[in-house]
């Protein structure tokens, strides 16, 4: 959406519960020629990935969107598998039980806090991750905590710098643009329907 390309989504939806059928993916999921079949999947003529982050990292690097020095991806790809880990504590949570959920959220958000610490000094002045400019990685990254504010809206309640971050993110034209329109995903469910937490 940051680069306004046209681009077609396709989207499965599993069946209700308890059995959350999955059919509508897995009866085709070995027939589309990826090496490693998974969610979410990318084609671009003769290009075919699967995983979010080589996804991200292919179209960036085609869009020459982020920096091009050596040190530079490196610190943004050690970024980028950091945020993963942080991500996947709240993921962790959203789909274990209700009762789970109700348990340990607090203790899940509080468990957060020292990596919303590192990641505010990563950020440190910048006005994002890798400088001036926003990358793949701060695209990233502005899913991974506002996945944590909508679980918490006290997330980053300490962290001033990391709220303004979002805002900078979502103030980003294009982006803007899309999250007010009709077609955003914005008012998706965070997670799918076995989630606890949508």
């Amino acid at each position: 959406q940051y680069l306004e390309q046209d681009y077609e989504e396709v989207v499965y939806e599993c069946g209700d519960g308890p059995d959350f059928d999955k059919t509508c993916w897995f009866n085709i999921k070995f027939t589309l020629g990826y090496d490693f079949p998974n969610l979410p999947y990318f084609e671009d003529g003769e290009v075919k990935l699967t995983q979010t982050i080589p996804i991200l990292n292919y179209i960036c690097s085609k869009n020459d969107v982020g920096p091009s020095d050596a040190k530079s991806i490196a610190a943004l790809d050690m970024c980028i598998h950091f945020l993963m880990d942080l991500n996947m504590a709240n993921v962790r949570l959203c789909y274990g039980s209700a009762e789970n959920l109700a348990a340990n959220r607090g203790a899940t958000v509080a468990g957060a806090q020292p990596g919303f610490k590192q990641l505010a000094e990563f950020l440190g002045g910048k006005s994002f991750l890798g400088g001036d400019k926003p990358c793949g990685t701060d695209f990233f990254c502005y899913e991974v905590l506002d996945r944590w504010v909508r679980l918490e809206s006290s997330s980053l309640a300490d962290f001033p710098s990391l709220t303004s971050y979002l805002e900078r993110v979502r103030a980003l034209p294009t982006l803007s643009k899309y999250f007010s329109s009709e077609e955003s995903t914005r008012t998706w469910p965070l997670n799918n329907k076995m989630a606890s937490f949508k």
